[in-house]
């Protein structure tokens, strides 16, 4: 019985050494497209500061290509100060990261990476907070808005 238990055990080795060696190059590569600031944040879920969690249907993400950061979200909650007149939703803008910042937590096993972007009409202050699977949470602090939270995965971008 022992010879058996040991022979099913021998064969499910080589398995879980490759998983072990995907799972490896997977972290490598979210610590490469962060380091290179080459990403895309795709947001699969909302959560307002007053309110539950709204899964999302379509695509949404928040694109980082070197310094320059574009996002296209939906808003869920309140908004202290709106334009006259404007029917535009969402948090949306294409502008030059005034501050990006990277910091890796070996104990946790996440990366925290810091983003302030400045507009004409508000000022964004983005965290993300990610595993090395690539999941993981950003919330959204602005001067006109209340907070909001997403959760998702960071993937490389597109070509």
């Amino acid at each position: 019985m022992k010879q058996f238990a040991l022979i099913i055990l021998m064969s499910f080795m080589p398995f879980v050494h490759a998983f072990a060696q995907e799972k490896e190059s997977g972290e490598k590569e979210i610590l490469e497209l962060i380091e290179s600031k080459q990403f895309k944040f795709t947001a699969r879920s909302v959560t307002p500061l007053s309110g539950s969690t709204i899964n999302l249907t379509s695509t949404y993400d928040l694109v980082v290509d070197s310094a320059e950061v574009e996002a296209w979200l939906p808003f869920y909650g309140r908004a202290y100060q709106t334009d006259y007149g404007s029917t535009e939703g969402g948090i949306k803008f294409k502008e030059k990261a005034k501050v990006f910042e990277v910091e890796v937590n070996e104990k946790k096993e996440m990366y925290v990476i810091r983003i302030e972007v400045d507009t004409t009409r508000d000022s964004y202050k983005i965290i993300i907070h990610t595993g090395k699977s690539g999941y993981g949470s950003m919330s959204i602090t602005s001067n006109r808005r209340q907070s909001v939270s997403y959760y998702g995965i960071i993937e490389a971008l597109e070509e």
